[in-house]
């Protein structure tokens, strides 16, 4: 396998749903969708590739609006080939940042067998101003992600 360094940039809009009240705590969990696009950088390639981006997932939400913790899956599709880049997300809180760890788990054409980690920072908030998080109503938020990380690429 050959290891290589990556960038990732993305950025969009995500739909919060309702939220539902997490049974012993003063938190809310709420699924949530995000489209994005995605420039992801290997090291050693030609050019970046961009690809249509969707997470799909889960968050917990805290009285304050902070998440301290999620998960979700992603699929990033490329935006000229249609290949395939599949993954999963883990959200937390670090030093008051949101962070994540996005892991590949493969692909198809040339990300088939492609496996790694990126670990990504997310800043986001509602894409309209005066709007809130915290109300526990469907609501439109819009973030930015960029991270490093090293896939593995079939030999």
């Amino acid at each position: 396998m050959a290891q290589r360094e990556v960038t990732w940039i993305s950025g969009g809009f995500a739909q919060w749903g309702r939220q539902v009240p997490l049974r012993g705590s003063d938190h809310r969990t709420v699924g949530y969708e995000a489209d994005l696009v995605t420039k992801l950088v290997v090291a050693g390639s030609e050019s970046p590739t961009y690809f249509r981006t969707l997470f799909t997932g889960q968050d917990e939400v805290a009285p304050d609006g902070s998440v301290p913790r999620g998960f979700g899956a992603v699929r990033l599709e490329d935006m000229h080939t249609d290949e395939l880049l599949i993954g999963h997300v883990d959200w937390f809180i670090e030093d008051g940042r949101d962070k994540g760890t996005l892991t590949v788990d493969g692909g198809t054409g040339p990300w088939k067998g492609v496996t790694g980690t990126v670990a990504i920072d997310l800043e986001f908030g509602t894409a309209r101003s005066g709007d809130s998080v915290t109300t526990g109503e469907p609501v439109r938020v819009m973030g930015f992600i960029e991270g490093t990380g090293q896939f593995s690429f079939p030999d």
